[in-house]
């Protein structure tokens, strides 16, 4: 511990014997230079060869990692030399299909080429499956042509067993790693044959040095199956199944150095398993399920350093005094996560140089005296989460060099005085999580203590004697205990503390200066207290940097209480209702995180934060008011989350910040879930991320979370500001004059502006927009002093009977207007005469009885028109006659009785004729006469069953008649003869209802595919067994309508789909491109081509992919080949490409039935789940991206886990919303401790390492405490 602190201070501070190290260097350098003058002949004749060897060997490199040697799917890399961390060699990886493509592959490279080849990798889809086989490689055929192939990996190829001999070839190889992951392929195990190894010849015995064969899913190894490897190192058979070892099966593994076995289904070992291969230094047996080891089984292991039984089911029966006797060289040994319940006296005996022991997560409750006597070595004891009550006087007998002891977790509520006597060198000592009622007498006898962790006990105060003696200790960890006051010199003892953790508890009270005898303090942590004031606490703690005060009761608070030093404050969850800053010390603070959310603070100023500040979390308070300038010092701003206030009305120099260099990000800020008022004075907030250009406003993130009331809303609830356009944004007034009207003295002026009595008016920041609004005023006629430049007029709710002549006259910039449930009766010629602009007409629920052809004549510009709910009769031919750009008109609920809709003119915007609903109306309804509406009704997508008869009962509607129509149409002869030949049919038996009753049946079993076609007739019980119903290939630019609108509609109906771009790892060569489009069309029941534009003129062009389409779609399977025509015209088109869509079935996006037309080519979905239950189903990867990134809902990572702890209060998990840890103590960089020199064998890391806090830590650095 001490070696890890020390490097943290020697790289702050430069080294403390820095001037003694550089004078050593210089009287090296010096005599290492004399040396070289006198030897420099010798010297020369030396190196004169290792420099041409150097050369040959870049220039060999060099030459084989040209371009021209690549084969095609294969490409050159570097890898570091095995063992010579400063060396690279060249390695060639390919990316094949199957491991019988390699022959194929290296058979493009020439016999040079193939000499100088030492490395390869290969590796298989991990997408696609397909079996390999070593079988064709029996006769010796294996990469036979590469004779000086050293190391072999091959990657993700699905093999499922190794035939004997299957190396032959290869007579200089020394690394071997073959991971198939056979597990990802269900019933796919990798099966070894006693000779798979075996090299060819008298001896029979293979050279290599290190043997991979994790990840295969392997089940048993068989006698003798390694016993050719008698060079063999390292073996590696982790991750796999095996369940069986054959009692000889590591006979002949005589310089045998590291095995690891881990991740199987182990019960038990043979007994003579490790008796050739005495030379083992490394032994992992982790994650299996032992419950018995056989006596004698680790028996002349003497060379054996690092022993790893963790995660099994050992108990104390089995563990026992002759276990682990002979072990004399054995360093690590761990036999965490088992079932032991006791460790009993020569247990141990022989590993008097073990250093690392781990116990924890066992049953273990009793400790026999001198347990751990023969110890004398360890330096780290791990006993955590075992049923420990009491440490007595004998426990820890003898552990002189015992640094590190780890009592977690466990249920000890007594400690003896004299405990600790033995280990007076302990740095780092663990009790947290047990049943203390107070701090440890004995504790004081620990001198060289620099870690202690007393956490979640019942401890209840603390005094200036609890920790007499720790004169070294820097880190001290109180949390969840049960402490209510901290006096003055409650630390006093502890000068040399720099990390405390105070944190939930039930402290009320801090003494002022409780703290000023501890002047090296850089974190502490107070949160999830009762603490109602701080002012004065840390005023003089001068090397104070990290401070959490958050989750308690602070109702007042002030910056002029902290010590310039702080970096990092947290006072979320207070009860604080103002920054204060009463002598303006923002200058001089440090500040450069601060979280002052989930308070009750009403406004920000400008002196309300420090210069420094960074990050800064104001959320969920109830802040109104953000002054203009708050942030225009703040000079290295990157992060502001304001969401969750009470903010209505914000001012564009509120945000306005120093310019800021095109070198640095424009800072972040959040400003969602706030109930703004959007004015014409907020109408920049619908563009403030486009006055980025001008670098003196932030990037707001958030803008899809923020909402707005409109002030001209009519009752609408607030609305999302990304729906909103620039003529929301409104004002009201008035009057108004511009500035070069003339006459605004005068009555008869157009251009002064007075809103009309009993109404409101309204207009955006630009005078562009102005709303006049009259609804519901109680007027007869339409007002007359409406103001000419009205954009949009509301009148509905009125009485207005007739609209007579030129009643809006001159309002030529008029472009919507609502006349609704204002009972109007009648529309003269002339009504709308001037308003040419208009856009939107609203006539909706009024009581027009005719439309005669003349009233809407000047409305040419008409793109919307409401008519629905009237009395109307009659619809003049000629009513829309001018109406060219009308899209919408809507009919619904009058009298009509005779109208032609499909005479309506094409709109010019749309190219297309406009939407017509024409729902409860009645129409003359003989057949003859709604010939027509019915083929209008089919091309639209009306609902006749909405549409009545004029002339019929009021419950026959038009689809009634129709289908009457129908029946009388395709009615038969009805001859005396012809009756007689069907009453006679006996197989009929008179009638037609068996034969419905039949066809009715099929269609319902069978489908529409009783109709089969090409496609169908070709789905046969094989192809049913597909893993795809579709490989859908389409260009990049088309992702959008490919993996976000046409897969994810297939998906929902149950079909699974391979996406190109997706689902296909497209890296590697030509050849790599064709076998993965081939792949995925043999494993597919369709392919979808989607063509477009963007397809021609990206991937089409490329010879390549054409190339590889056309393999995929060989003759064979044309038949599945769907095309979808997407964009404009595709013509003209290369031949090929017409081809290609003549031989496949063509339908258009956008296309009236498109999705019936895709789906009725695609095959049966109920027979298609049926037949692949059980498969793997292809996964749903492409999600659509919001378009703003989310608010933070917590802190960001760097300093998430700073405030997390085990026992972090509900509270302040809630708030944080991590996962709690499940260590006391981290080290500050965040890297994981590095106990000893030996490998880990799990991902876990050992508790309680410290760190020293540096006095002037980088802007980058993380505090965890």
């Amino acid at each position: 511990m001490r070696s890890k602190a020390a490097g943290v201070l020697i790289s702050t501070y430069g080294g403390a014997d820095g001037g003694g190290a550089t004078a050593l260097a210089n009287t090296r350098r010096n005599a290492t230079v004399s040396a070289t003058r006198q030897h420099v002949t010798k010297d020369t004749a030396t190196m004169v060869p290792l420099i041409l060897s150097a050369v040959l060997v870049t220039i060999s490199a060099r030459s084989l990692t040209s371009v021209e040697t690549v084969p095609k799917g294969c490409e050159w890399r570097m890898q570091a030399i095995e063992g010579d961390g400063s060396g690279e060699e060249p390695v060639l990886y390919c990316q094949i299909r199957t491991i019988n493509n390699s022959e194929h592959l290296i058979g493009n490279l020439t016999q040079t080429q193939a000499d100088r080849v030492t490395v390869l990798m290969l590796e298989c889809s991990d997408v696609l499956f397909f079996e390999s086989s070593l079988e064709s490689n029996r006769q010796g055929s294996f990469l036979s042509g590469l004779r000086r192939l050293k190391e072999l990996k091959v990657e993700n190829c699905k093999i499922r067993n190794i035939p004997a001999a299957a190396l032959y070839p290869l007579r200089h190889l020394r690394r071997l790693s073959l991971r198939s992951h056979n597990s990802e392929w269900s019933a796919m195990t990798l099966e070894l044959h006693p000779e798979s190894f075996r090299a060819p010849g008298r001896s029979c015995v293979n050279g290599m040095e290190v043997l991979d064969i994790s990840n295969n899913d392997i089940i048993a190894l068989p006698d003798n199956g390694f016993s050719a490897l008698r060079s063999l190192e390292e073996l590696y058979l982790e991750n796999n199944a095996i369940s069986t070892l054959g009692d000889r099966a590591f006979v002949g593994l005589s310089a045998l150095i590291k095995l690891n076995l881990s991740s199987n289904c182990l019960v038990a070992l043979p007994p003579d398993l490790f008796q050739s291969s005495r030379e083992l230094r490394d032994v992992y047996l982790h994650n299996n399920s032992l419950s018995v080891l056989a006596p004698g089984l680790l028996e002349g292991l003497d060379q054996l350093q690092v022993l790893d039984l963790s995660h099994n089911e050992l108990t104390s029966r089995w563990i026992k005094r002759d276990t682990f006797s002979g072990l004399v060289r054995l360093v690590v040994l761990n036999l965490a996560n088992n079932q032991l319940t006791r460790i009993d006296a020569n247990l141990f005996h022989d590993l008097y140089t073990l250093q690392i022991l781990n116990l924890e997560h066992n049953n273990i409750n009793v400790i026999t005296e001198s347990a751990f006597s023969e110890l004398k070595n360890l330096h780290a004891l791990t006993l955590t989460h075992n049923k420990i009550s009491r440490i007595e006087s004998y426990h820890f007998y003898g552990m002189y060099a015992l640094n590190q002891l780890l009592l977690d977790s466990n249920e000890i509520e007594y400690i003896h005085p004299k405990a600790f006597e033995n280990v007076t060198n302990l740095q780092d000592l663990g009790l947290n999580g047990n049943l203390l009622g107070g701090v440890p007498v004995g504790i004081g006898q620990l001198r060289y203590l620099k870690t202690l962790d007393l956490g979640k006990n019942h401890i209840e105060s603390v005094t200036n004697s609890s920790f007499e003696g720790l004169d070294l200790l820097y880190g001290l960890r109180l949390v969840d205990n049960h402490i209510v006051n901290i006096s003055r010199d409650a630390f006093s003892t502890l000068p040399s503390l720099q990390v405390l953790n105070l944190a939930s508890n039930k402290i009320k009270y801090v003494e002022q200066s409780a703290f000023s005898s501890n002047p090296t303090l850089q974190a502490i942590r107070l949160d999830a207290n009762e603490l109602e004031d701080i002012s004065g606490v840390f005023t003089n703690l001068q090397s104070l940097v990290w401070l959490n005060v958050s989750s308690n009761k602070l109702l007042w608070f002030d910056f002029s209480h902290l010590p310039t030093s702080l970096d990092w404050l947290d006072m979320h969850d207070n009860k604080v209702t103002e920054l204060g800053n009463y002598y303006d010390v923002r200058n001089t603070l440090k500040i450069k995180m601060l979280d002052v959310s989930f308070n009750l603070i009403t406004d920000i100023r400008e002196n309300s934060l420090p210069d420094s500040i960074e990050t800064l979390f104001l959320n969920n308070n109830r802040i109104t008011s953000v002054e203009p300038n708050t942030f225009i010092n703040k000079l290295n701003l990157k992060k502001v989350v304001l969401y969750g206030n009470e903010i209505r009305f914000l001012d564009l120099a509120a945000l306005s910040l120093n310019p800021v260099t095109s070198d640095k990000d424009l800072p972040q800020f959040y400003i969602g879930s706030n109930p703004f008022y959007c004015d014409c004075k907020m109408e920049w907030l619908l563009r403030i991320n486009h006055l980025s250009n001008l670098r003196q406003y932030p990037q707001v993130l958030d803008l899809d979370a923020v909402t707005c009331e409109l002030s001209h809303s009519r009752g609408a609830p607030p609305q999302p500001l990304l729906n909103l356009k620039p003529s929301n944004f409104l004002c009201p007034y008035e009057t108004h004059c511009f500035a070069l009207c003339h006459c605004c003295d005068f009555d008869a002026c157009d251009c002064e502006m007075t809103c009309p009595d009993k109404c409101t008016c309204y207009h955006d920041h630009t005078w562009s927009s102005n709303v006049v609004d009259c609804s519901n005023a109680g007027y007869t006629t339409v007002p007359e002093k409406i103001p000419m430049d009205a954009t949009e007029i509301y009148l509905d709710g009125n009485n207005l009977g007739e609209l007579g002549s030129h009643v809006f006259i001159g309002k030529k910039k008029l472009e919507v207007l609502f006349l609704n449930n204002s009972n109007v009766k009648a529309l003269h010629n002339r009504t709308f005469n001037g308003v040419k602009s208009l856009k939107v007409l609203h006539m909706e629920n009024n009581m027009l009885e005719e439309l005669r052809g003349f009233e809407f004549d000047q409305l040419e510009n008409i793109n919307e028109l409401y008519l629905d709910h009237n009395e109307i009769e009659y619809v003049s031919n000629q009513t829309f006659r001018n109406m060219r750009n009308l899209e919408v008109l809507k009919l619904d609920d009058n009298k009509i009785v005779d109208f032609t809709p499909w005479q309506l003119a094409e709109s010019g915007r749309s190219g297309t004729r406009p939407r017509v609903t024409l729902d409860g109306n009645k129409w003359s309804c003989d057949c003859d006469s709604l010939g027509r509406l019915v083929a209008w009704i089919r091309e639209t997508g009306g609902d006749p069953s909405k549409m009545y008869c004029a002339d019929r009962e009021d419950s026959e509607t038009v689809a009634d008649v129709m289908r009457r129509c129908n029946d009388v149409d395709n009615a038969i002869a009805t001859s005396v003869v012809q009756r007689e030949v069907i009453k006679n049919n006996q197989l009929l038996g008179g009638s037609y209802v068996p034969l419905l009753a039949a066809t009715l049946v099929a269609v319902i079993v069978y489908g529409v595919r009783i109709f089969h076609d090409a496609a169908a007739a070709h789905d046969s019980n094989d192809d049913r067994d597909r893993l795809y119903d579709c490989y859908m290939v389409y260009s990049h630019k088309d992702e959008d309508l490919a993996a976000r609108m046409i897969a994810p509609e297939l998906e929902q109906f149950g079909h699974t789909l391979c996406l190109h771009y997706r689902d296909l790892h497209l890296m590697g060569g030509a050849s790599y491109l064709a076998d993965a489009m081939v792949g995925a069309a043999d494993a597919s029941r369709r392919v979808v081509f989607v063509v477009s534009p963007g397809l021609i003129c990206n991937e089409w062009s490329r010879p390549e992919f054409r190339a590889a389409l056309q393999t995929a779609l060989r003759a064979a399977y044309r038949y599945k080949l769907v095309c979808v025509l997407s964009g404009d015209p595709l013509e003209p088109m290369d031949p090929e490409l017409r081809a290609l869509l003549r031989a496949c079935t063509v339908t258009r996006w956008g296309e009236r039935r498109f999705w019936e037309k895709l789906r009725y080519a695609m095959p049966d979905v109920v027979n298609n789940r049926a037949s692949r239950r059980g498969k793997k189903q292809a996964e749903i990867r492409c999600k659509t991206s919001a378009r703003y990134s989310a608010a933070p809902t917590a802190h960001d990572s760097w300093y998430k886990s700073s405030t997390e702890d085990e026992a972090g209060s509900s509270a302040s998990s809630q708030h944080y919303g991590s996962d709690q840890l499940n260590h006391s103590y981290v080290s500050i960089d965040g890297r994981p401790p590095q106990y000893t020199q030996f490998p880990a064998c799990r991902a876990e890391v050992p508790h309680h390492v410290y760190s020293t806090i540096p006095d002037a830590p980088p802007q980058s650095r993380t505090y965890f405490v």
